[in-house]
């Protein structure tokens, strides 16, 4: 019906509109711009119109403007998912979380603004990052369910059923995605992307990873990255070999191991371009969309701690 195709048109420029949230926020954090508008928020400088306006001030208002404009798109979406899908758990679900994490990163967002703190925001700023990543992976899984039930798809993946243990391995992925995500925040927000200047994949003298110098932050996201693309080279063998018929879940598979690759190229050349901005951007849109990827899988997968009958 209209109304239908209606929904899901909104739900793709939601989508379209939280990405670019999600971006202008790594832009803000590559450029410094973070306190262009100095302490007050959410207007910039205290003013809705400030009469100077320097470029960082326009890269971080524009950051505010697009991320209140994702909000309402968010909350508009989910309100009205819930009135046409009233009994589907999964558009309620995905709603709820898309609405939360945007609420929850905006706060945190208003917080290290006006917090001046030195390593405590920086540690927020990359909390910042996270909540946004679920809140757009959130949208995205709420449109996918969107368009499934447009296609009469049942809720669970068709095919061999997972097991349970293989369940809780997809789980333990999107977990530990969630994790070296973090480290490569956490690289960002630490200034630590030069850490290891331009060699790679070597860092010059440091070997090991930890949080006693850039280099060894620097490191600790390589070690982080590289075990999260063996971990998903590790869960496309276990599904082609073990789950080939499930069409979806050998797509889905596919398409992550595709990303994390790409995103090790991309990083790869973050390192070699000296850190450029676009170079920064095309890292940060990889890792979002592979994440979104593994957040799928999860919900392919289900929930393995509940009791089957």
């Amino acid at each position: 019906m209209k109304k239908h195709a209606t929904l899901r048109f909104l739900s793709i420029i939601t989508a379209l509109v939280s990405y670019f949230m999600l971006l202008m926020g790594a832009i803000v954090t590559k450029t410094g711009s973070g306190k262009g508008c100095g302490n007050s928020w959410p207007i910039c400088k205290g003013e809705l119109i400030p009469e100077s306006m320097p470029l960082e001030s326009i890269i971080e208002y524009s950051h505010r403007i697009i991320s209140s404009g994702a909000g309402m798109l968010i909350l508009a979406l989910t309100i009205w998912s819930w009135m046409v899908y009233r009994d589907n758990f999964r558009v309620k679900l995905f709603g709820a979380m898309s609405v939360f994490f945007v609420l929850l990163q905006g706060g945190l967002g208003a917080l290290t603004v006006m917090f001046e703190g030195p390593f405590i925001k920086k540690f927020m700023l990359a909390l910042h990052f996270g909540f946004s990543l679920i809140s757009f992976a959130s949208v995205m899984l709420l449109v996918i369910q969107l368009y499934r039930l447009r296609d009469g798809k049942p809720d669970k993946c068709s095919g061999t059923p997972l097991s349970r243990g293989f369940g809780w391995s997809v789980w333990g992925l999107a977990t530990y995605t969630y994790i070296a995500v973090y480290s490569g925040a956490l690289v960002r927000h630490m200034e630590a992307t030069m850490g290891c200047g331009y060699d790679f994949p070597s860092c010059g003298v440091t070997k090991f990873p930890g949080f006693g110098s850039t280099a060894e932050i620097h490191m600790l996201h390589r070690y982080a990255g590289i075990l999260l693309f063996l971990l998903t080279l590790w869960l496309l063998v276990v599904v082609l070999r073990k789950y080939r018929d499930n069409r979806d879940f050998v797509r889905g598979s596919w398409i992550a191991m595709i990303l994390i690759t790409l995103q090790a190229i991309a990083g790869i050349i973050t390192v070699k371009t000296g850190g450029v901005l676009m170079a920064a951007l095309l890292h940060t849109t990889i890792i979002t969309i592979y994440f979104t990827a593994i957040s799928y899988l999860c919900m392919l997968a289900g929930a393995p701690w509940k009791k089957r009958r």
